[in-house]
């Protein structure tokens, strides 16, 4: 085990993509395995010293910064255990980093599906927020490929809980080899294809999945069991640029009704700033581009494009870039990314907090949100870009203020938007978690007695009230 204690030693603890001022801590812990995970907790357990988990640090809500305490990263923990080529799973500790993951698999012809954008997250990570990435408009969410978790809770106790052997009986959880039951929440969860927003919740749930999404505040996972498939056949990646956001919106529409037909992977877009901004470091970008989308689809058998050459000849785009090989499919998958890395850029120059939606709709309200974005920032005057996930109902809006009193207008908006993403039927986190930036949002997703139920689950097996402070509830 490695122990740091001094200042300098700890500062990239401190900190992760939310750009979230003020952390601090004691110390960091990083075990090697899992009886040292079992010794720390029970260590601070006994101290009532807080202990924040710290996973790859590309959250945006703040999850991995300590305000106080001590911090567990799990950053060695970082074996993968085994892939089962028959069985078609893997078992990884926590720590795994998925680009590293998904270069093990690919010599195996094997692939993870609900890989995040950022591939230098970790595994633990990815399930703590319930994430999801590039290739969710196909595959989903993280949660649908968990097989099984070990856990350890605040009590220092090692729980194994495998999908399907621990459902909600007659209103009650509870947790095998501990004395611990607890009544499941009243409330429900929106009915869309992405939610990341407080403690999972349904009728007859699977206790894996109030672990799946539980930023940290539950227990500490130190080994995961996901499922993984075939490798994907030929895959064709394409940035379609139009001269109008009504011919991007057409498509987009069309697209998603062909989504099976055409076996579309993800569905992204851009706006006209989005494009303003990436086109510093892609001059290729057409200056008459008004709206951008980035599919990614399976080749047809035969390889050929006939379907899509038809598709896209009915709405005219100024350009499109096609990337089929290896090198080209990076170069377009570099241009999703480069644009939260400019957003990110901006937001440290300007030293402002980080103002990033991360709503999702049911697909039958998505465009009366779109419309209500349009309408409300283009009022507004201030700097953003609207870009992400369209083919999930989930855009990102990223507001970029440059003083304080149009950070002050950002939030307001930000309130605003959640408000009307809550009353079209809506989640207030598609993918990102709550961390310690949203909890007025969630409050106002599921109600006073919502975060109470929550944190009546919370005190039943978190007892010692010492894990990841700060996340999902307020610390007061």
């Amino acid at each position: 085990m490695i122990i740091k204690k001094e200042q300098e030693q700890i500062l990239n603890y401190l900190e992760d993509a939310s750009n979230l001022k003020g952390g601090k801590a004691e110390s960091v812990f990083i075990p090697e395995n899992e009886e040292e995970v079992v010794e720390i907790v029970r260590e601070c357990s006994a101290k009532k010293l807080p202990l924040t988990i710290s996973a790859g640090g590309t959250g945006v809500v703040g999850g991995r910064i300590p305000f106080g305490g001590a911090v567990l990263s799990t950053e060695r923990l970082n074996k993968v255990i085994e892939i089962n080529d028959r069985g078609k799973y893997a078992i990884l500790q926590a720590g795994v980093v998925i680009d590293d993951f998904l270069k093990e698999l690919s010599e195996r012809c094997l692939f993870y599906p609900p890989f995040p954008t950022e591939r230098s997250a970790f595994i633990g990570g990815n399930v703590a927020t319930n994430a999801s990435g590039e290739y969710s408009f196909k595959f989903g969410c993280t949660r649908r490929y968990v097989r099984r978790i070990k856990v350890v809770l605040s009590s220092g106790v090692v729980v194994e809980i495998r999908r399907g052997e621990v459902i909600a009986r007659h209103g009650f959880l509870r947790i095998p080899s501990t004395d611990i039951e607890f009544k499941i929440p009243d409330y429900r969860m929106p009915d869309i294809m992405k939610n990341s927003a407080g403690y999972y919740s349904s009728a007859d749930m699977d206790l894996i999945d109030l672990f799946i999404g539980s930023e940290g505040t539950l227990g500490i996972i130190t080994e995961v069991e996901v499922n993984v498939i075939e490798q994907l056949p030929d895959i064709f990646f394409c940035a379609v640029f139009f001269e109008s956001s009504q011919d991007t919106f057409s498509i987009v529409r069309e697209l998603k009704a062909k989504k099976d037909i055409l076996d579309l992977l993800c569905l992204e877009y851009f706006d006209s700033n989005s494009l303003y901004y990436l086109k510093e470091f892609y001059p290729r970008v057409p200056d008459a581009a008004e709206g951008c989308i980035l599919v990614a689809a399976r080749m047809s058998s035969d390889g050929s494009l006939d379907m899509w050459d038809e598709l896209l000849s009915k709405y005219n785009p100024v350009d499109n870039w096609f990337g089929d090989s290896e090198k080209h499919k990076e170069e377009l998958y570099g241009f999703r990314h480069k644009l939260p890395e400019i957003v990110n850029d901006i937001i440290r120059k300007n030293n402002r907090p980080k103002i990033s939606t991360d709503i999702a709709v049911p697909e039958a309200k998505f465009w009366q949100m779109n419309d209500f974005y349009c309408e409300r920032l283009s009022s507004s005057g201030l700097k953003h870009v609207i870009f992400g996930h369209i083919g999930e109902c989930h855009l990102h809006v990223n507001i970029l203020p440059e003083n304080e009193e149009e950070l002050e207008r950002a939030k307001e908006l930000y309130f605003e938007f959640a408000g009307k993403g809550i009353a079209l039927g809506g989640t207030v986190s598609g993918e990102h978690g709550i961390g310690k930036r949203k909890h007025h949002f969630l409050k106002m997703m599921y109600g006073e007695e919502g975060i109470k139920e929550m944190g009546r689950i919370k005190n039943a097996i978190d007892r010692n009230c010492i894990l990841g402070i700060g996340n999902i509830f307020t610390k007061e």
